[in-house]
């Protein structure tokens, strides 16, 4: 089983949340991932918050600890603008952020770690994980 962690679980892990570590530990960092636009994010957070170099450098460290998924190949793009059409078809609308995350997942048969699941709820076929839940 392969994970792809959403940003909020990116924070989780940096701030020494201990179920995110003990099932970080049962499942194997080599298992888990992240993309780079989580990083993005993670980085905007950094420059956004008072103590901009120290987490800087965490963010390098979670960078150095992960796979980063950094390829926007023509299936990603695809699974993103068929989901994107798809869901506001409906009239459900979900971040590009999101829905990009969503279709790295997806394209690469990952289960996504987040606890942010109805962002990601709408999305046919994607496996979803909250690993903070009780």
């Amino acid at each position: 089983m392969r994970y792809l962690w959403d940003t909020d679980i990116c924070v989780h892990f940096l701030n020494g949340d201990k179920k995110i570590l003990q099932k970080t530990k049962k499942v194997g960092a080599e298992n888990i991932c992240t993309t780079v636009i989580n990083i993005y994010e993670l980085m905007f957070g950094a420059y956004n918050s008072t103590r901009v170099k120290s987490n800087l450098e965490r963010v390098k460290k979670l960078q150095a600890r992960l796979t980063i998924l950094d390829s926007f190949d023509d299936s990603v793009g695809n699974f993103f603008a068929k989901t994107k059409a798809q869901l506001r078809k409906k009239g459900i609308t979900i971040s590009d952020f999101d829905l990009l995350i969503a279709s790295f997942a997806s394209v690469n048969d990952f289960r996504i770690v987040t606890n942010n699941t109805k962002h990601f709820n709408h999305i046919s076929g994607l496996k979803v994980e909250n690993w903070l839940a009780k």
